[in-house]
């Protein structure tokens, strides 16, 4: 029994980054959801300092994002603590 094992016409550069940042946006959202389910103060004890950092971090790797498509060789930092 013979099978076809036509190879799928590859993605054009434009389909694969919509793939890929669609995919990568999501998690990246979902991920912040999950970091604001932190806010509970019924679960969870915290400084306005603490609160202060992460949303600090956050931000400037946006930023970082921002700039990466200003200067694609631009690097993240990554890491963090509090």
């Amino acid at each position: 029994m013979a099978t076809d094992k036509t190879p799928a016409p590859e993605k054009s550069k434009a389909e694969k980054f919509k793939t890929l940042a669609e995919t990568r946006t999501g998690k990246a959202l979902s991920a912040i959801a999950v970091i604001g389910g932190l806010a509970s103060k019924t679960n969870y004890e915290y400084t306005d300092e603490q609160v202060a950092k992460i949303i600090a971090a956050l931000t400037a790797e946006v930023e970082v994002l921002s700039n990466r498509f200003a200067n694609p060789k631009a690097v993240a930092k990554g890491g963090f603590s509090l």
